[in-house]
């Protein structure tokens, strides 16, 4: 089926005077204290990480077999020119659900920064009035820590096991077909309330590893690949949402942003601005849509939620900066057509510096240590820069950047500083005493410094060294890194890519002196101090790594994985007393940490308090059934309470999953106190 072909009029770019730019950073007036009661339509909100549009046949392309997307915008609308806010996944998704700019909703990066609890998401409008809100997670960067769960019921985050030494650790992502799996279960529970359903769904992003049989279909390109297989666990969902109430459901299917595949010298996203990361896929069905249409003009992410509550009958909150996009369902004119962009990628994470844009229907505009300006209409591509013939332009675009940047439109810079934990957790944290020491990073945002263009060539050093297809050796890919150090040794990341090839060869002595390094270069985070601390409880030296632990935490305290580590070694040195309150810190931000659990029952057991380790290491198992030494420890537990049945329950648990290189030492010992409670049960 063809779609018909609809395109709608964007209001003029409002681009002339200096003094209508603070509404681009200010918020709007409140008008009323109480929202519109809301239509009870249901939600579903799918989110596909690191898809291109141009990927996709509704979009032109014509190697890849999509049938539910292409239904999806058969259906509904689709948006021909759409555009992320940035090319990072926190910040973005932060864009989508709250309406604004990065700016303003505080989320710049890929973590460090906590959405926060003050916003007015979606889901949060939606729970107010009376719906059913859950998400389903596909990657760790959207982990409840970081301030997403906010107006959720349901938060499902929680990543499989990779099977390596550290069973508390996650894999960063997991596959559409586990995600869709539990959106479905989560669906076929509901009892006819209006609902909300966040699916978000990984798959496209790097590395590019498709299932069977769409390895083997596209074996030459298997991004390709990975959108193909994401289609179809779309289409389960659907079918499933579908089959519920089509006629009161609107269906809204965007990418977070796009993927550069080698255009510009960036082999992912992240550290440019150009249209191979910023433009997104974007496409809206249900109740109040047009089916077969397609509007051409740009529309922001942003954009989004001021739509859905139009559609919803309602209204955005006044701190919301996008506009709504319902009047060009009639051809209307809607104010979209400038797009504020950003990633402060390059200075955070490799020590460059960071980049900011706008985006017009016919122009992009970058400022950089070296800016550039293209003229989209005839250069798509963006591969010409023709910022010297058109100063009037510049000046106009710089206008609007400094509105975005400062409130009174006359700053060019500004000061950015991490943050961690939100208001809750804070106060958590006070009560333990627990909060001194902590240090968020301030980053000051000059626009200066070096043009990540300028470092085309360690990206592709990175690239050659990193990528899985890359048929370089493990020795070849260290050399490529260590060339890359040396050319750009201010540059953080990588350190971390170095370390971690030495690591993986098990040169653990060579990745301690790089870590080392990089701190008496003046590159701090918390990241190389917990390596640092990982290294040194590999060799036995505990109050070392206690000590890197306890800096690590005060440059990142939401890195539960070295907290975990340091409560465990506070514990193993005999001081309850610090792990115990390490533990309860984890758990005030991720109430539902099972390691978290299973530690503080370690410490009532040290406490003779058999009951509450029976509640802790109970609640360790009903949170991750695979924790096994929550599983083992229980199992000890009812065995010393006369509870041999489920005593017997949790041993086989432990045994049917365990590693005989992990536990080659329990193993035995667990099979014969199971067969004594066997050989008792006869």
């Amino acid at each position: 089926m063809k779609l018909s072909k609809v395109t709608a009029v964007v209001a003029g770019l409002c681009l002339c005077s200096v003094g209508a730019l603070p509404s681009c950073n200010s918020t709007r007036k409140i008008e009323s204290d109480k929202p519109p009661a809301l239509r009870p339509l249901n939600v579903v909100v799918v989110t596909i990480d690191t898809l291109r549009p141009d990927h996709l046949p509704c979009y032109g392309y014509q190697h890849v077999e999509t049938p539910t997307l292409d239904s999806l915008a058969q259906r509904g609308v689709l948006f021909e020119q759409a555009v992320a806010q940035t090319p990072l996944t926190p910040p973005s998704h932060a864009s989508i659900f709250t309406g604004q700019y990065p700016t303003v909703h505080h989320v710049r990066n890929t973590g460090g920064f906590i959405l926060p609890t003050s916003s007015r998401p979606l889901a949060k409008i939606l729970q107010e009035q009376g719906w059913d809100t859950a998400a389903f997670i596909g990657s760790a960067v959207l982990k409840k820590i970081f301030g997403f769960n906010l107006g959720f019921a349901v938060y499902d985050d929680q990543m499989p096991k990779p099977g390596r030494e550290d069973e508390f650790r996650e894999d960063p992502e997991r596959r559409a077909g586990v995600v869709v799996d539990r959106a479905i279960q989560w669906l076929n529970a509901q009892s006819g309330k209006p609902f909300f359903l966040w699916v978000h769904l990984y798959d496209p992003h790097l590395p590019y590893d498709p299932p069977s049989p769409f390895r083997e279909r596209y074996k030459d390109h298997p991004y390709d690949g990975e959108i193909a297989y994401t289609d179809r666990e779309l289409g389960r969902l659907i079918d499933v949402v579908r089959a519920k109430a089509p006629q009161n459901t609107i269906i809204a299917l965007l990418s977070d942003h796009g993927e550069s595949l080698g255009e510009h010298g960036e082999f992912t996203h992240g550290v440019f601005l150009y249209d191979s990361t910023l433009r997104i896929v974007f496409m809206m069905s249900g109740p109040g849509i047009p089916a077969g249409m397609r509007i051409k003009p740009q529309v922001r992410s942003i954009d989004f939620l001021p739509t859905l509550l139009e559609l919803m009958g309602g209204k955005a909150p006044d701190q919301a900066q996008g506009a709504s996009l319902v009047p060009a369902f009639s051809g209307r004119p809607v104010a979209t057509g400038v797009s504020y962009g950003e990633t402060l990628y390059p200075k955070m994470n490799m020590g460059w510096a960071e980049l900011r844009s706008i985006r017009t229907d016919q122009w992009k505009y970058v400022r950089a240590p070296k800016p550039e300006l293209y003229d989209l209409i005839r250069d798509a591509g963006e591969t010409t820069n023709v910022i010297r013939q058109h100063p009037a332009e510049i000046q106009r675009f710089e206008a609007v950047l400094n509105g975005v940047v400062s409130a009174g439109g006359r700053g060019t810079t500004e000061k950015v500083e991490t943050r961690l934990v939100n208001e809750q957790a804070m106060e958590e944290l006070r009560s333990l005493g627990y909060v001194s020491g902590f240090a968020p990073r301030t980053y000051e945002l000059t626009g200066e410094g070096v043009d990540p263009k300028d470092r085309v060539h360690i990206l592709k050093l990175l690239e050659e060294a990193e990528s899985p297809t890359s048929k370089a050796s493990d020795a070849r890919r260290s050399e490529l890194l260590r060339q890359a150090l040396a050319e750009d040794p201010g540059n953080p990341s990588l350190y971390y890519q170095l370390g971690g090839r030495y690591e993986k060869a098990g040169r653990y002595k060579d990745a301690m002196n790089l870590y080392r390094t990089a701190l008496a270069k003046g590159i701090q985070s918390g990241r190389l101090h917990s390596r640092i601390a990982d290294l040194s409880l590999r060799a036995g030296k505990k109050d070392e790594a206690i000590a890197e632990y306890e800096k690590a935490a005060q440059f990142n305290p939401s890195d539960l994985d070295s907290q975990v580590n340091l409560a465990t070694a506070y514990l193993e040195r005999g001081r309850a007393g610090d792990a115990e309150r390490v533990f309860k810190w984890i758990l005030a931000t991720d109430p539902d940490h099972a390691a978290a659990e299973n530690g503080l029952g370690l410490i009532a057991i040290e406490r003779r308090d058999s009951a509450a380790a029976r509640g802790y290491f109970e609640r360790a198992v009903q949170l991750d059934p695979d924790m096994l030494e929550a599983q083992l420890n229980l199992g000890l537990i009812y065995e010393m309470a006369g509870d041999r049945a489920r005593a017997r329950s949790c041993f086989k648990a432990f045994l049917a999953k365990a590693s005989p290189a992990q536990y080659a030492r329990v193993i035995p010992k667990v099979r014969q106190e199971l067969a004594s409670l066997q050989e008792e049960a006869r």
